[in-house]
């Protein structure tokens, strides 16, 4: 019986141990400057990569971070190949993880021709209400806005594979509105203007506005199954911390006032 005990005690204090020193796997989006993104090394970097380096480094935890097309970053949590996420926390993720509190508020604008025949309504939009009767363009994986458009009965979406096609329908004209994080939508129109290209004349046209009620409590997002979701309240009190000593502040202050040059180096 004693050995039986000393083998469950050292077996136990294992599967501990590995908990504790394995590291977080954690995966993102490759293409939300500057929020997160793929730098020049091919590494994460951004305000989330910043953020999760600070957390991480006070609980003395090893992180493992990696970015790749937003559709295949949340496959990987979904299939269990990753701790966690950064992003919404939508009805569908609630089923299979856990949130902490929020870690950044992602304020969204609408982007739309200044030449469409219903721009002066666009400028009117105040709710998802307003929005029933615009074509609207968004892309796929795009869970809180997809959410949101099945709420309101939003039914003229137009879903497409990437950010970059999302732009291209509003500048040729096929799309009336296009929902995205603001920092990025205004540093891509800059970098588009600049371009040139057969879209040219779409682009300078396009402008954005940020209606207020857009505005997206982003979480670090655990699986339920992770040893790591059984620390939720040790990210959480980090998390306080840093927002407490300014440590969130002075990173947004940072990317407030790169963030157009930053994006345009990928």
């Amino acid at each position: 019986m004693k050995k039986l005990l000393i083998i469950f005690f050292l077996f136990s204090s294992l599967s501990f141990t590995y908990a504790q020193e394995r590291p977080f796997i954690w995966v993102d989006d490759e293409d939300y400057c500057p929020a997160i993104y793929r730098g020049k090394d091919g590494q994460p970097a951004g305000i989330f990569n910043e953020i999760m380096t600070e957390i991480f480094k006070r609980l003395h935890i090893p992180l493992k971070k990696a970015v790749y097309p937003w559709e295949r970053a949340q496959k990987l949590v979904r299939e269990g190949k990753a701790d966690g996420i950064i992003t919404a926390y939508t009805k569908e993720r609630q089923k299979y993880m856990v949130a902490t509190i929020p870690i950044w508020y992602i304020e969204e604008t609408l982007i739309f021709r200044r030449d469409n025949p219903k721009a002066c309504k666009i400028l009117k939009v105040n709710s998802f209400e307003d929005l029933k009767n615009l074509v609207i363009v968004e892309t796929i994986g795009s869970g809180w806005t997809k959410e949101k458009y099945e709420e309101y009965g939003i039914k003229k979406i137009i879903w497409v594979p990437t950010v970059d096609s999302a732009f291209n329908m509003v500048a040729k004209g096929r799309a009336d509105v296009y929902m995205m994080y603001s920092w990025k939508a205004f540093s891509y129109i800059l970098k588009k203007r600049a371009e040139g290209g057969s879209l040219a004349e779409g682009y300078q046209n396009m402008v954005a506005i940020a209606p207020m009620f857009a505005k997206i409590p982003f979480r670090l997002l655990i699986r339920k199954d992770s040893p790591f979701a059984k620390r939720l309240q040790d990210f959480n009190r980090v998390i306080e911390e840093m927002k407490k000593d300014g440590t969130l502040k002075r990173i947004r202050i940072k990317y407030a006032t790169l963030a157009p040059v930053i994006c345009n180096q990928k």
